[in-house]
């Protein structure tokens, strides 16, 4: 273990030394350019953190030199554990009690986060207390809370949630709604329908309809909804920690293939909803991703093959979408969309895309 960890210092000092090189250009010998140094910087940094060179070449493409080391150290950091309480069976305040009973601390956040609880203390069978199976609370990230706050789902509203499992955002959104209204929880895979239907009545969710369709053709099945949310399949590079997929050789790849099918369910997703809607004509897309393959690429085909424009979030956190992306300019809008990265704000890495429907 002595041996690893001096071996891992050995090589954070490489990685800052080359950097530093980067940053004062004088000291560069004059027959070595600046990009040997960068792709010795990449090389030592696969060599460190284990990643695949394709996954290093699409972060290095997203941050500036000071910003794309500590985005890779944070990777390596497990978030803290956070819990959403559950106001249909119990209120933040009596659950925070309920919690310190059993010798759990919770740190009820404020504001419009005030039902999301911080765990302070590592507690084993935290997931198997009467309260969690009583469904008084369940686990879900800070920043997967921001596409619902931002689809202000209100009572009575008909909602298509259309990648559903395992049902973090379908139980918040009938949970804001009071069980009134109607809610459509769709996925795909008849597996994790399973946990979808679990939490669903684990939390005492009442105005679902759980289906089991292919999202991309839902539209030629039902349509009509005030508001869709599309929380797409995705590489998960948001939640990179102990996340293998970024070691293999293929997660080009798996890009490509997740930014097609991000695509085509975005489309089901407008299609599936009523630009007439009085109360909405909405569509939220978001995913755990931090790549812009999966984010602005999938918007931008969006507002070019329907009509949609993007709008405000309304959301008072997170950073702006990218305007511009290698060679490619995308729609001047996209600066409304909100992503969140580990390294800024301490959470997943998140991506939030409001559009609005119009004839």
């Amino acid at each position: 273990i002595k041996s690893d960890i001096k071996k891992k210092k050995n090589q954070n000092y490489r990685i800052y030394h080359i950097c530093k090189i980067i940053e004062n250009t004088s000291d560069i010998n004059a027959f070595i350019s600046k990009k040997y140094y960068y792709k010795l910087l990449k090389k030592e940094i696969q060599n460190s953190y284990g990643y695949n060179s394709d996954y290093i070449k699409c972060v290095f493409l997203l941050f500036p030199l000071k910003e794309i080391i500590e985005y890779f150290k944070f990777s390596e950091r497990q978030r803290p554990v956070s819990i959403r309480s559950n106001s249909l069976k119990r209120e933040p305040i009596q659950l925070e009690k309920d919690l310190l009973n059993r010798g759990i601390n919770t740190i009820f956040l404020k504001g419009t986060l005030r039902k999301i609880g911080m765990i302070s203390n590592k507690i084993v069978g935290i997931g198997n207390c009467p309260e969690y199976l009583g469904g008084y609370y369940t686990f879900q990230g800070i920043a997967s809370l921001f596409p619902i706050f931002s689809l202000f789902p209100r009572k009575n509203d008909r909602i298509l949630d259309l990648a559903a499992s395992p049902g973090g955002k379908t139980t918040h959104i009938a949970e804001v709604m009071e069980n009134s209204g109607l809610i459509v929880a769709n996925d795909k895979s008849l597996i994790r329908i399973k946990s979808l239907v679990s939490n669903i009545h684990r939390l005492g969710v009442k105005n679902s309809i759980v289906t089991n369709f292919d999202g991309s053709i839902l539209p030629f099945i039902m349509k009509g909804f005030d508001k869709v949310l599309i929380d797409a399949p995705c590489s998960g590079s948001g939640i990179s920690y102990n996340n293998l997929n970024f070691c293999s050789n293929k997660f080009k790849t798996s890009l490509n293939i997740n930014s097609e099918l991000q695509k085509r369910l975005l489309l089901a997703a407008i299609d599936s909803c009523d630009e007439n809607s009085i109360k909405g004509g909405y569509i939220i897309y978001s995913t755990c991703s931090i790549f812009v393959e999966e984010n602005e690429n999938v918007i931008q085909y969006a507002v070019e093959n329907r009509k949609v424009k993007i709008v405000s979030t309304e959301l008072q956190y997170g950073m702006p979408g990218y305007k511009k992306y290698k060679q490619k300019k995308f729609n001047d809008n996209m600066v409304f969309c909100r992503r969140f990265f580990s390294h800024i704000h301490n959470s997943d890495g998140f991506f939030i895309c409001k559009l609005k429907k119009f004839r």
